[in-house]
């Protein structure tokens, strides 16, 4: 066998994708800018749409985004795969490459015009399944797995 084909695979690291993010920056928009437009809106026709609850909910959105994008990686490595969450408690999930199980690759119209999407990793194991969100190039990345699968 060639050495490089038996040299394990560098530890990667993903992070969640800015497009990933693309229906809740419409949500922040409409938020902050819906009732400055027209402060008369009414939700449902019966609760009154303010710029203030507007806005609350406009920079609530702000801190899911940089929760969910900043908050958590991804990590491909010689032992397996990982979710490492940094806060407001930093956790690890980690699924060795041993009880690894199937691979699916989520997304949805939207997702799939921005080239972004979601892989459901099951462990066969029993423990719980692992959720990659907001991957930029999806396919690739299970493609990747499935390669560091192989070479074990």
């Amino acid at each position: 066998m060639p050495e490089k084909a038996m040299t394990p695979a560098p530890e990667e690291i993903l992070v969640p994708c800015g497009r990933a993010f693309f229906v809740y920056y419409v949500g922040i928009v409409i938020f902050l800018l819906g009732p400055r437009l027209n402060p008369e809106v009414r939700i449902f026709g019966v609760f009154h749409f303010s710029v203030a609850v507007g806005t609350l909910l406009g920079l609530a959105l702000v801190a899911l985004v940089v929760y969910l994008k900043l908050g958590r990686e991804y990590r491909l490595s010689p032992q397996g795969l990982a979710t490492r969450w940094r806060w407001p408690s930093p956790r690890e999930q980690e699924i060795t490459w041993e009880n690894l199980g199937e691979v699916l690759l989520r997304r949805g119209l939207i997702q799939s015009i921005l080239r972004v999407g979601n892989l459901v990793i099951e462990d066969k194991s029993g423990g719980p399944e692992m959720f990659w969100f907001g991957l930029a190039n999806p396919k690739e990345v299970q493609e990747e797995i499935e390669r560091r699968r192989l070479r074990r």
